[in-house]
């Protein structure tokens, strides 16, 4: 993506998720984390990560930007280290383990550093907070609708993401299978944190990643810690204008899911501001 793109809260989440949530990832920088530079072969004989994962994971955070080749003195090899980025992954991290705790689906099964990939790993998913936007206001909505809202390609492939989604748990599905109706659930509602932390975390790090144009940032939702609130902004196509001056209007208060106390949404009359 260049430099100059508007690029939304979403944008950034879904960068960031895509360079940092393949699995292994979480255990990779960890590793690195506790104990410094280190030999693939250190990693390999030390850590569970099979081999093959290894240089796939170890090529995906480089890229990113997370880790870093030092190279041994005297040798052609070389050690892997956390960058700045890397280290500064540990709130993206925690936010992702205490929603993955209440909500991941198949959580049992996994040990926190995976379940961390698969809450990040949903972020990767195109429109995953498209759809989440179009949805979070408590309204139900059919495929042929939220298409008219988003910008996927065919009704297809839209039914297939929400199928992927109601999977995770993110969302669920009522009516007979030729009108369904999707509606956002309460992991859904709860992912707010993780959106945060990946964008914030993608504007530092991420050189791919512009500031939003604040013309942008017509149609908006805000998330909310209960301390501030985070407006994320989903481009839409000109069918949907009216729906974007509807939620213009309106924006919706989602509480994260380590926020003090079970609090229900609540539509707000006024736009919240964004922060940084």
């Amino acid at each position: 993506m260049p430099a100059t793109a508007n690029v939304t809260v979403l944008d950034r989440a879904q960068l960031a998720a895509e360079g940092i949530s393949t699995r292994w990832s979480t255990r990779l920088l960890r590793t690195l984390g506790s104990s410094g530079p280190l030999r693939k072969a250190e990693i390999a004989s030390s850590s569970p990560i099979p081999a093959g994962s290894l240089y796939k994971v170890t090529g995906l955070l480089e890229r990113a930007g997370a880790i870093t080749r030092l190279p041994i003195p005297g040798s052609r090899r070389y050690e892997l280290a956390l960058t700045d980025a890397g280290r500064a992954l540990d709130p993206v991290h925690a936010a992702a383990k205490s929603w993955a705790d209440r909500h991941l689906v198949g959580r049992a099964a996994l040990e926190a550093p995976e379940a961390i990939d698969d809450a990040l790993g949903l972020f990767a998913i195109p429109h995953t907070g498209a759809v989440l936007v179009e949805l979070v206001a408590g309204e139900s909505l059919t495929v042929p609708q939220l298409a008219q809202r988003l910008p996927v390609p065919n009704n297809g492939i839209l039914h297939h993401r929400l199928s992927v989604l109601a999977e995770q748990g993110l969302i669920s599905r009522s009516g007979s299978p030729r009108a369904y109706r999707w509606a956002i659930s309460e992991a859904g509602m709860h992912t707010g944190a993780m959106v945060r932390e990946l964008s914030g975390w993608a504007e530092r790090y991420l050189p791919s990643v512009a500031h939003p144009d604040p013309a942008a940032r017509a149609s908006s939702v805000a998330l909310t810690s209960g301390t501030g609130a985070v407006v994320i902004a989903a481009p839409r196509p000109a069918a949907a204008r009216t729906d974007a001056a509807r939620l213009r209007r309106d924006t919706l208060r989602i509480h994260f899911s380590h926020a003090p106390g079970p609090q229900p949404p609540a539509l707000l009359q006024s736009a919240a501001g964004p922060r940084r």
